[in-house]
This record gives C-alpha cells, sequence and structure tokens, in this order.
C-alpha cells in the first residue's frame, strides 16, 4: 500500500535534467552547471530565497524544449542569435508552463535567451540571469584548465555586455575574482548539496500532483517525436486498467497509470533520428535504444519514495523467461505490476497507429501476445485477462490516445503558427 507523503521535486527535475544531457557527451552536465552559476549569481546580487530556487529549477530544465542533438549543440554555441534560440526557449515554456510546481520557471525559460531590454517588464530578472549562466558555461573547454580560460570568457562577456543584464555583470564581475568559483563549477567532483538544501522545501505533494508531473514528463519524451506522439499516455491507461482488473487497490491503479507515463523516461537519453528511423534498426542503433530501461530505472529509483514504482515502469523490457533487458530479472524479482507494464507496452505498441503502419486488430494483436507468452516472453495470465477484457482495455487505450494526440496536434501547430508569423 502506498502511503502519501512529500516528494522533493528537487529529484525530479535533477533527474530529468541530467537525462536530457545524457544525449550527448558535449553536453555533460551543461543543465546543472548553468544552474550553479545561476546561484551564485542570483545570491551574490541577494535575491530572496524563494526567487533563487525558481531560478535554480529553470536553469535545471532550461534547454528541455530543444528536441534534437543539432539543437543542443546551437544552444552551446556562444554567438548564437536571440532568434535562433528562441523557439526552443519558447517550446519549453510550453510543456512546463501547465504543471503549478514550475509555472514561474517556466516563464523564465521562455525569455532565458531574451537580450536585456530594461522597458520590457515582461521578462524576469532570472531569465536575465540564466542567459548570462547559460552563456558563460558555454564558453568552457573542459578538456582544457578552468582558470586558464577565465580572461577569455571574461573578455567575451564583457564585450557584449549590452545584451546582459547590468547587476546580473556586475555579480559575475565580482566573483570571477575567487577561483574557488570557476573551479567549483566545473569539478567532477562538484556536488549539488547547495542547490539540494536550498529546493528542500519545494515538494510535490501527494498522487494527484505527482500524476500531473508525470504526465508533464510523457510530453516531453513522448512530443520529441511523431512516431512516439501517444505512447505513453496509451501505457499509462492500459496499465492503469489493467492493474483496475488485476485487482489492484486505488492507489496502485494510480501508481500504475504514473509508472506507465514515466515507463520511457530513458528514451530522453535516445538520439531522435535513432526513434525515427523507419528502417530496421543496426545493432549500435539497438544498443542505443536498449539503454533506455537502464536509465529508466536509474532516474527513478533515486527519488525517494518512488523506489518501487521505479521498477514498475523499468522492467517493461524484461521477458517472463528472464532473457529481457537490461537486467535479466526472474521469479519473484519480476513482480506482477512490471509483468503487467510490460504487457500494458507490447499491447499499445501493437493496437496504436503509427505514422507508417496501422495498428492492430483484436485478433492479430492477441494472437500475437499469446505467441509470446507461448515463447516465454510475457505472463500468460495477464495475456487471459488482456483477452478476456480486450474491448474494454483497447477502448480506454483509444480515449487516452486520441487525447494525447489532440494536445500533440496542438502543441505543434502552435508552434507552426508562430514560427509562420516570425515570433519565433
Amino acid at each position: 500500500m502506498y502511503i502519501e507523503k512529500e516528494i522533493p521535486i528537487y529529484d525530479f527535475v535533477c533527474a530529468i535534467s541530467e537525462t536530457v544531457d545524457l544525449v550527448s557527451p558535449v553536453l555533460n552536465s551543461h543543465h546543472k552547471k548553468t544552474a550553479y552559476f545561476s546561484y551564485r549569481i542570483a545570491r551574490e546580487m541577494g535575491l530572496p530565497d524563494d526567487e533563487i530556487q525558481d531560478i535554480v529549477l529553470a536553469s535545471m530544465l532550461h534547454d528541455i524544449g530543444a528536441f534534437s542533438i543539432g539543437e543542443r549543440k546551437k544552444a552551446l554555441v556562444f554567438q548564437s542569435s536571440e532568434i535562433e534560440m528562441k523557439g526552443h526557449a519558447l517550446l519549453g515554456y510550453k510543456l512546463l508552463k501547465n504543471f503549478a510546481p514550475l509555472e514561474e520557471p517556466a516563464r523564465m525559460i521562455k525569455y532565458h535567451h531574451a537580450s536585456y531590454n530594461r522597458l520590457n517588464s515582461d521578462i524576469p530578472l532570472g531569465s536575465y540571469i540564466i542567459h548570462l549562466a547559460d552563456r558563460t558555461c558555454v564558453l568552457f573547454d573542459e578538456d582544457r584548465e578552468v582558470l586558464v580560460q577565465v580572461p577569455e570568457a571574461l573578455k567575451k562577456i564583457f564585450k557584449k555586455k549590452d545584451v546582459f543584464h547590468p547587476d546580473a555583470i556586475a555579480a559575475l564581475e565580482r566573483l570571477s575574482r575567487l577561483e574557488y568559483f570557476w573551479v567549483e563549477a566545473f569539478s567532477p567532483t562538484f556536488s549539488d548539496d547547495k542547490l539540494q538544501k536550498l529546493l528542500s522545501s519545494k515538494n510535490i505533494i501527494g498522487l494527484e500532483t505527482l500524476r500531473n508531473f508525470a504526465k508533464m514528463i510523457a510530453q516531453i519524451i513522448d512530443f520529441r517525436s511523431r512516431f512516439t506522439a501517444t505512447h505513453s499516455s496509451g501505457v499509462a491507461a492500459v496499465a492503469m486498467d489493467l492493474a483496475s482488473i488485476s485487482g489492484f487497490s486505488e492507489d496502485e491503479c494510480r501508481l500504475m497509470e504514473i509508472a506507465g507515463y514515466l515507463h520511457d523516461l530513458g528514451k530522453l537519453a535516445v538520439p531522435n533520428n535513432i526513434l525515427e528511423k523507419k528502417g530496421k534498426l543496426n545493432d549500435e542503433e539497438f544498443s542505443a535504444i536498449k539503454k533506455h530501461t537502464y536509465y529508466t530505472h536509474a532516474i527513478l529509483s533515486r527519488i525517494n519514495g518512488l523506489e518501487d514504482l521505479a521498477s514498475w515502469a523499468a522492467h517493461h523490457h524484461e521477458r517472463h523467461d528472464g532473457n529481457g533487458y537490461p537486467f535479466h530479472i526472474t521469479g519473484s524479482n519480476f513482480t506482477i505490476p512490471a509483468r503487467v507494464m510490460a504487457v500494458a507496452d507490447i499491447l499499445t505498441a501493437l493496437t496504436e497507429d503509427r505514422p507508417y503502419r496501422r495498428g492492430m486488430e483484436k485478433e492479430q494483436a492477441v494472437g500475437t501476445l499469446f505467441n509470446m507468452a507461448g515463447n516465454g516472453v510475457v505472463d500468460k495470465c495477464v495475456v487471459d485477462l488482456v483477452n478476456r477484457n480486450f474491448l474494454r482495455v483497447n477502448d480506454v487505450r483509444i480515449r487516452a490516445q486520441e487525447k494525447a494526440g489532440r494536445e500533440y496536434v496542438n502543441f505543434h501547430q502552435a508552434n507552426r503558427q508562430l514560427y509562420n508569423t516570425g515570433a519565433i
């Protein structure tokens, strides 16, 4: 039985931030380093803790709207123009703005590449701080000694000082005289205890808030690719319904829905060109895909209060005979919720429409599942459950994915309109 308690939002945001940075080695904890610079600049400016909290959260997710490796790498170029960067900033804002604890950080993300304009009162001070922190961070080559690079980095920053907030620039100038400031920012042993302590009062409380957060993350996962635009929503709906039919408690059913939303969290570390490949994956590409379940488990298991949910979500490619991946679990380690999740993932993949093929009807989908059960891939008891309740379960999936599909279309139509009008 799940006991409702506070779950730290920092754990979630840090995990997602680190996962997104895994998509390319050149990113190398870029979000967290930007958060460190933002934190120190904001603290040096004397801002109150609640404002610094939002600045740190925004910094840790500031490039969440850059869906491709190309976009992320472009964001690491110091001279990139505000117009080039505005697109992913706006997408990040739209993904996060409806989740109440991140409403203010979302506004900061929206403007985090905006040049300083004292006449524009719509731009939060935090956006200007993140802009300076981000541009400072990208100037450093981690293969070289950090302190040797400081004079040249500052020279470039101050050459363009008019685009940065003057108070933020002044704070950075004062901090720049402290060698430890630079060493700590780029140290491989850098501890984020300060940031974690700062955000300790911000918590996700209760299942409903947790569900809303998980659904937001599912959109970040799924909206990267038209091939998977509604997949997590379908898996979440099927997993929750199968859990209900199986006799799970109400709280356990809700947790299964949340696990479904988060089951592909590790795909944030997989390049888009692999996710969107129409043909058969080669060995290297398939190896990249297989890592996503490990990352899902690693991310979720480090969040206090979600240890069980981590295995429910991450074991969806394990097999009933122990030949799945990445852990090759067997017996009682392959828990009933995880077995249900594995079937929910496969059933959703078989029956959902993809841009390159239609989903299967009942006879073909259930037949495929029974063949898989006979080969030791999935639990036959769960497949029997699907067979007896297919129309109900499939209807739940369809309605959930139709809703998610409308959200996906509206999201990207709005973006195209903004591009066409020159707003981004």
